[in-house]
């Protein structure tokens, strides 16, 4: 059986010596790890000054002596040409290059040295191991996938290989739970994963049955919630539906594997690859356990400066006395409704994300989304992007709404200049204007 890390270093990446030195990390003392980290931090921040042409502009002439003078980089700061903001010196061979879903309104292309990449896979499989799960089990993954070809195989290849069994979150009819269940009967799953409001739908079903997810699979330890905002309340009905422990994972593709709950309960962050910070609307620094806009040092990227990055989520955390892992007390943002259609199915809101995926991989120009719905055969679609709306940019998003939400909607396509964004400073891409799209 294939696992991720034995993907990963058949493609070269150097995922031994990452686990290693993150070994070498973890037996620090509280002391000896912040002067470590804070050298790091500083050491990669220089690099970027040096050797990256958009991190120089954003900085300035003089490279500043207090870390808090150094710039808040925002997604918009880096949504340029990987010409202008990959660092230079580095082979082409060494990066692992990625994309955001644009969960946020923004898809992002993005790059790692593969030595950073590593290290998240590194401490990937140390926070699984810490609560009990491996590489190795088998997964029950809540995700959505590709719809095109040959995307859709690869995925579908990809889960084989990797023991997963992925039950596509696209299409939310009781015909579909019911599979679900059957496949729950017949298979033994070590653990679920997935988006939160995916996993949340089905536990609704199983409330609605009276079945217990742990009774009919009785292999099952535990479950995985990621993507998606989890609340208190969703965690203990997820718990109570499942009969499972819940640990939440918290990241951003482009940045980091950025937290995980413990056995205790307790949200760590990957302090051991980041440095986080907590500020407000005018980027001056707050007390990280009051809350706000939740900034974020990787620092073992050399590829791109995501140095004192603006995630796009409110949050709060606080400092660990004796840990060298912070705890993440508050998050706040990606919250997402249901997508109600005139069939009576139900779909998530993060369909969206992939409708984003297929317009920037056809139209290749898209900044910004919103996808605003007024009844259940009625949605608004503004686009922000350089080129003019024309006919073969609505098709392209009429034909996206085909495939991934249903087929004989009413769609009103529009570019404009920018898209409001909430008080938390992010854009939702989904906005339902029925009550019961928000059930």
């Amino acid at each position: 059986m294939l696992n991720i890390l034995d993907l990963l270093k058949f493609q070269g990446y150097p995922i031994e010596a990452a686990q290693k030195e993150l070994a070498t990390i973890q037996s620090l003392s509280k002391d000896q790890f912040e002067d470590w980290r804070n050298k790091k931090a500083w050491e990669t921040a220089k690099f970027h000054f040096e050797h990256n042409q958009l991190y120089k502009k954003l900085v300035g002439n003089h490279f500043p002596e207090r870390w808090e003078d150094l710039p808040i980089v925002k997604k918009k700061d880096i949504q340029v040409d990987f010409s202008e903001k990959l660092s230079q010196g580095l082979a082409k061979k060494d990066l692992h290059f990625g994309n955001t879903s644009g969960s946020s309104g923004i898809p992002l292309k993005f790059a790692k040295d593969k030595f950073c990449h590593s290290m998240t896979w590194a401490l990937i499989v140390d926070r699984y191991q810490k609560i009990g799960f491996s590489q190795n089990d088998f997964q029950a993954r809540f995700y959505g996938i590709p719809l095109g070809f040959p995307q859709y195989h690869k995925e579908r290849l990809k889960d084989k290989l990797m023991n997963r069994y992925r039950f596509i979150v696209f299409d939310f009819s009781d015909q579909n739970m019911e599979f679900y269940i059957q496949n729950f009967k017949a298979k033994k799953f070590v653990y679920t994963y997935g988006y939160t409001n995916s996993q949340l739908f089905f536990a609704r079903y199983l409330q609605k049955k009276g079945i217990i997810l742990k009774d009919i699979c009785p292999s099952l330890k535990g479950t995985i919630v990621t993507s998606e905002q989890c609340t208190e309340e969703d965690k203990r009905f997820l718990e109570s539906q499942f009969g499972l422990p819940v640990y939440n994972e918290y990241g951003a593709s482009e940045l980091e594997f950025l937290a995980m709950t413990d056995l205790e309960g307790k949200r760590r962050l990957s302090s051991e690859t980041v440095i986080a910070e907590v500020a407000n609307e005018n980027d001056q620094i707050l007390n990280p356990e009051k809350g706000g806009k939740l900034i974020f040092t990787n620092i073992y990227n050399k590829a791109m400066p995501f140095i004192r990055y603006e995630v796009g989520d409110l949050g709060a955390f606080k400092k660990d006395k004796y840990s060298i892992q912070d705890e993440l007390t508050q998050l706040n943002g990606r919250l997402n409704d249901t997508i109600v259609l005139p069939s009576g199915r139900k779909a998530p809101g993060f369909t969206l994300y992939y409708i984003s995926k297929h317009l920037t991989a056809s139209l290749g120009y898209l900044n910004e989304y919103q996808v605003r719905q007024l009844a259940r055969d009625t949605f608004e679609v503004d686009l922000v992007m350089d080129k003019e709306l024309d006919q073969a940019i609505t098709k392209a998003v009429e034909e996206a709404f085909e495939i991934y939400i249903e087929k004989g909607l009413k769609l009103t396509v529009k570019k404009v200049d920018k898209i409001d964004r909430a008080k938390s400073g992010k854009l939702k891409q989904f906005v339902t204007f029925l009550e019961e799209g928000k059930a």
